[in-house]
């Protein structure tokens, strides 16, 4: 019991800590002159601070995470999810995120330090995410080849998974710059995205032309 109870004593410190910043950032449009005057304003010691973050960067990176993670885990509550093709459950993972972030849409257009559709160089901010986001697809990309669904096409199939990591930096990009109604166009770009990169990686008429000239000439 008291170990539940210290757990969930040290939950509610980091939600406030997130919380805490967030708002501090919405109302400044900068972050904390330093740890000790956030932890002075917010009532906690820095060690409290320390035990969860090792610096306000981190937070960030935990707030991209956490709108995947929970994003995700409503989408398996669903029965039906399941049972989606590889191609709709992709759609339904970005339709479903934006919708999540949406809420918090001020803070995560203020996180963004420099071009999130920079290919250069990675942004701190998602590193996290990238990692759980990237995990997802290839058990996403592995279940598609399984069934059929995805084309297995050599070396490039290796590389799918950074495809698609590339393929959400554009629709977060753009989705930022969005300024239509609810965000329609967003709506818009997630079906053209996923459907286009679909039609590319699903078997088509060309694996169909290769396939029989190989079936043709093993038969000769």
């Amino acid at each position: 019991m008291e170990t539940i109870d210290t757990e969930t004593r040290e939950n509610d410190v980091q939600e406030r800590i997130i919380k805490a910043y967030i708002d501090y950032v919405l109302m400044h449009g900068e972050e904390p002159a330093s740890v000790y005057a956030f932890c002075k304003e917010l009532d906690i010691s820095e060690s409290a601070f320390y035990a969860h973050f090792n610096d306000f960067g981190q937070i960030a990176e935990d707030f991209w995470v956490k709108q995947f993670t929970d994003t995700l885990d409503a989408l398996r509550k669903d029965a039906e999810f399941e049972a989606f093709t590889v191609r709709e459950k992709l759609l339904s993972l970005y339709y479903a995120f934006f919708e999540q972030v949406k809420v918090h849409r001020s803070f995560a257009v203020m996180s963004f330090k420099e071009s999130i559709a920079s290919l250069k160089r990675e942004n701190r901010n998602l590193s996290k995410m990238k990692k759980e986001y990237k995990f997802w697809v290839k058990h996403l990309i592995s279940e598609g080849l399984n069934e059929g669904e995805i084309a297995g096409r050599s070396r490039l199939t290796d590389t799918y998974d950074e495809l698609f990591w590339i393929q959400f930096l554009f629709l977060l990009n753009f989705w930022k710059n969005d300024r239509s109604k609810n965000f329609e166009r967003t709506d818009a770009a997630i079906e053209k995205t996923v459907n286009l990169s679909f039609d590319l990686i699903e078997k088509n008429a060309l694996d169909s032309a290769v396939d029989f000239g190989k079936f043709i000439f093993q038969n000769r």
